[in-house]
């Protein structure tokens, strides 16, 4: 369940849980080769230009962030590529969307990218891989082709296939 929404600063923030305030570094089970290609066990998924996303929302309580993607005709070798993955965080999910105007726009998906966030990167900024293992991402910084970021706040980010 949402228990809070408001402006902080500049940013819509969308509060989607009350559990705990402590900064914790994010759980993933997943690594960014770079960004929005993700190492996932001995495969490598690029979100950017080999899938689709599919869908983008919080279940109906609030409690945790997907994002869904299919595989697109543009894959290298499709054969050996997952038809659908999934990015799910949870725990202490919050939102935040750096301009309220791009949420009215179609979300083209064309352009989507997805890395790390701490609480020193404005939102020019976000952090890959190697630079995670040392400043402890408090979340999952998405981009899309129309210029709206979104940061989902989260204690984990875990990614499946369909």
């Amino acid at each position: 369940r949402c228990i809070s929404a408001g402006v902080e600063g500049r940013r819509f923030v969308l509060h989607c849980s009350a559990h705990g305030s402590g900064r914790r570094s994010l759980k993933r089970n997943f690594e960014f080769d770079f960004i929005t290609v993700v190492r996932w066990g001995d495969q490598f998924l690029d979100l950017h230009n080999e899938y689709d996303l599919e869908s983008f929302g919080t279940d109906l309580a609030g409690t945790e962030m997907k994002l869904s993607f299919t595989r697109n005709v543009h894959a290298i070798a499709p054969e050996r590529l997952p038809s659908k993955v999934m990015l799910a965080c949870t725990g202490n999910v919050r939102l935040a969307f750096n301009d309220l105007n791009a949420i009215a726009a179609p979300l083209n998906d064309e352009g989507i990218e997805i890395a790390y966030f701490h609480d020193g990167c404005d939102w020019l900024s976000f952090l890959s891989e190697e630079l995670a293992r040392s400043h402890e991402p408090q979340g999952l910084d998405v981009r899309f082709i129309n210029g709206l970021a979104v940061r989902i706040f989260c204690d984990e980010a875990t990614l499946s296939t369909l």
